[in-house]
Order: C-alpha cells, then structure tokens, then sequence
C-alpha cells in the first residue's frame, strides 16, 4: 500500500534578491518576443511580481532539499498592487500573470519582502 505525507520546506534560503521597477521588469519578460507575440509570464502574488530561480540540483543542494531547504540562487520582484491577468507591451506583446496569492509559501515570500525590502 502507497503512503502519502505532506512535509512542506522548513526553509528557503535566498541569495540574492533584486528590485525592478515595474516598466522595466515588465520589458525584461518580453525582450525577442515579436510583435503581437507572447512573453515570458511572470508571478504574482500580494502586490509583487516576481520570479525565482532555483541553484542547480548539486550534491549538497539535494542534501539540503531533503533536510527541507530550498536555495534560491535569486528572487527578482517588482510591485504591482493590482493583479492583472495579461498586461499588454508595446507592440501588442502580451505578458501573463499567474496569481500564486492562493499558496502559502508565496504570501509569505510578500510578506517577507514587505518586510525586509520596502521601505
């Protein structure tokens, strides 16, 4: 008989974390991309876009994945207070947004930047 257990990451550890601001966040996700074309979507969550990179899945990161530490290798973020679905770029290229405000780690990723990095 399969077993299941749901044990959620004790820690997450980031390395570097860069604030954008929103215009030129939002020009990132769609330098190359043709016009009328889609860019690379971005996450949302409680007033910030923002995307993640996790470190390659070395020896010593999967040791600490299973004692429960993830290692991000950076958090870029930019504010949004609103959430928007698709926000529209020069040139009819359209950027998605995914609203991640529903999982838990991700309102307390905002709520962490709030704290440390808003002044």
């Amino acid at each position: 008989m399969v077993e299941f257990e749901y044990e959620p990451w004790s820690k997450i550890i980031v390395h570097e974390v860069v604030k954008y601001p929103l215009e030129h966040f939002l020009a990132t996700h769609s330098i190359g991309v043709q016009a009328g074309g889609v860019g690379r979507p971005l996450n949302w969550s409680d007033g910030f876009v923002f995307v993640h990179k996790s470190m390659p899945p070395t020896e010593d990161i999967v040791r600490e994945q299973i004692q429960g530490r993830l290692h991000w290798n950076a958090l870029t973020y930019g504010t949004m207070e609103k959430y928007e679905e698709v926000i529209e770029r020069p040139g009819r290229i359209r950027i998605p947004i995914i609203d991640l405000s529903h999982n838990a780690i991700f309102q307390k990723m905002a709520e962490w930047i709030k704290v440390n990095f808003e002044n």
